[in-house]
């Protein structure tokens, strides 16, 4: 619509359609007025006109009570005829005037940041509505910024992050190495090469999570979920340190249309999870059915709260090895797939289902 647009209040298009309507129903209702008129307010007239001009006497009449029937027919017609304008804006005409504030309500709805892309909302001649889409659009276009900005840093700290974690690491190498290092100096390099690695665990983490949330991962393929399975499990089960990992797939394969790196991520972070969380000489089973696939481990521990466990840097038991964003990476790919994480505990066991 062009700038040159006149625009009204709500308050005043709301009265302006309001008076229309009842005008119209007036107008249309002419003939029932006429008829009220008529019958009631001029019947005794009409009468005593036609008995003077035929020469007749003049009957009683009873004018007090046709002017009473009279005022209470009329007096229920215009209630009437209010009822149903009001019926007719609020149904009709109000649905069409608040139409620019419902589709506003739906481009909300549907707007995502990680999409960046900032919708227009077209003027219209409502003030207000032309004002909610104005402000609406500068916080859109004020989140994006932010999030791109938030995204940018973070990408960009793990990337410059990764070559001098990369070389720190290789000169402790290097050190340990050395035949003339003390015991107390052994010790110290070592807890520092621990340091490092998890650092650098943590810097490929945040790395992971900022492509996801940049949408850098739009390559999709058809892929199997129990060949993924079948090929990582044994590899999981090498580092298990006694904990059994049992397979119970109630069918022979699955197909997914997804990321296959992503999906292989989420495994291995389920599963990894699950071994951090289990008991000594625990089980972890891997359960495939259907559309579903769970995850379930012993524990000695109590159930998880469901409401913290998905956020970043979560560590729900503070003793146990991690940075806390094993299963908020695994929440960040169920969302980029629109697949739905849960957990349960029932039976002594932690529970993760996945539901395709």
């Amino acid at each position: 619509m062009g700038r040159g647009m006149k625009k009204n209040n709500l308050i005043d298009k709301t009265m302006m359609q309001f008076t229309i309507c009842v005008t119209i129903l007036m107008l249309l209702a002419t003939p029932l007025f006429y008829w009220l008129t008529k019958h009631y307010y001029a019947e005794d007239l009409i009468l005593v006109i036609d008995t003077i001009k035929y020469g007749r006497d003049i009957p009683p009449l009873d004018i007090e009570r046709d002017i009473m029937h009279g005022i209470m027919i009329q007096f229920g017609m215009i209630i009437c005829i209010i009822g149903i304008s009001v019926i007719l804006i609020m149904k009709n005409i109000s649905v069409k005037l608040w139409t620019p504030f419902y589709y506003t309500l739906n481009v909300i709805n549907k707007f995502r940041l990680e999409d960046k892309n900032i919708p227009e909302l077209p003027e219209n001649n409502v003030k207000e509505f032309t004002q909610l889409n104005k402000a609406v659009t500068i916080l859109m276009r004020n989140s994006v910024m932010s999030y791109n900005i938030q995204k940018e840093f973070t990408e960009n700290a793990s990337h410059e992050m990764q070559t001098p974690l990369a070389i720190f690491q290789s000169k402790l190498d290097n050190l340990l190495q050395d035949e003339h290092l003390t015991k107390y100096q052994a010790e110290t390099i070592q807890d520092l090469y621990n340091l490092t690695l998890r650092l650098t665990r943590l810097n490929k983490n945040l790395l992971l999570l900022a492509k996801i949330d940049n949408n850098q991962y739009k390559d999709m393929s058809d892929i199997d979920l129990i060949s993924v399975l079948d090929r990582i499990l044994p590899l999981l089960q090498s580092i298990s340190e006694g904990i059994v990992i049992k397979k119970d797939f109630k069918l022979s394969s699955m197909m997914l249309r997804c990321n296959s790196s992503l999906l292989e991520s989420m495994i291995n972070n389920l599963i990894v999870n699950a071994l951090r969380h289990n008991r000594v000489n625990g089980e972890i089973v891997i359960t495939v059915n259907q559309n579903k696939m769970v995850i379930s481990n012993t524990s000695d521990k109590i159930n998880l709260d469901e409401k913290m466990l998905f956020n970043r840097f979560c560590r729900p038991i503070h003793n146990i090895k991690g940075n806390g964003l094993g299963l908020a990476i695994v929440k960040a790919i169920c969302d980029y797939h629109k697949w739905i994480i849960t957990y349960k505990y029932a039976d002594g066991k932690n529970n993760f289902i996945v539901t395709f």
